[in-house]
């Protein structure tokens, strides 16, 4: 595989190099004064990779396990992702999205909501949490589009669980902050690392 990859604001992401079932990812994200942002690092942690656990990455006591080892506190597998316009969405489960924007934009999590969905989006502000609801032509798109990608062995079943969710409920946005680790399946970390390097080589083609 392939090593790092320069981004526009002198970051680095690094593709996972070691095959495993699954990938720490620590997600260190700067911000302008509109707290927009303005650069991503993804960086694969090691450990997970040497350990070249031959298990099934759905295994919730496994997850928990790892993750009390790593120190990360929420062990979630990131097992759906979408790289639509200009944002990635990282599906930690049905209620609960952490959106990236494009790095080099300087858009909020907001605004790349509002530039890729239009019309078709509403956030509310329920008890200082922001939960955020689609159309249903947007929640078809989403989940049946080719930039979402499904990795579970009951997927069909979490695809029609996080329709409703999002038909009946919406999801919850968790706030963006300067860190955060996760655990996720390998073929995730490739993918989001290779948007990161799609939306680089397009802002390069752009200056």
């Amino acid at each position: 595989m392939t090593g790092p990859i320069e981004l526009q604001a002198g970051q680095t992401a690094e593709l996972p190099m070691i095959a495993s079932p699954l990938a720490h990812l620590n997600i260190n994200v700067q911000f302008d004064s509109r707290y927009a942002v303005s650069g991503l690092m993804v960086r694969e942690q090691p450990f997970i990779g040497e350990l070249k656990l031959d298990t099934d990455p759905d295994n919730l006591a496994l997850l928990i396990a790892v993750g009390e080892v790593m120190g990360v506190q929420q062990p979630l597998t990131v097992t759906r992702l979408s790289c639509i316009g200009s944002l990635a969405i990282l599906w930690l489960d049905a209620h609960h999205w952490l959106v990236l924007p494009t790095p080099g934009r300087n858009l909020t999590v907001q605004e790349a909501l509002e530039e890729t969905f239009g019309d078709d989006l509403q956030i509310d502000q329920q008890d200082g949490q922001q939960r955020l609801r689609l159309s249903e032509a947007a929640i078809r798109y989403l989940l049946e589009s080719q930039n979402t990608r499904e990795e579970h062995r009951d997927g069909v079943a979490r695809r029609s669980a996080a329709h409703h969710q999002l038909k009946e409920q919406g999801v919850q946005l968790l706030p963006l902050s300067d860190s955060h680790d996760i655990l996720v399946r390998q073929s995730c970390a490739d993918q989001l690392c290779q948007w990161l390097s799609r939306k680089e080589l397009k802002l390069a083609a752009n200056g």
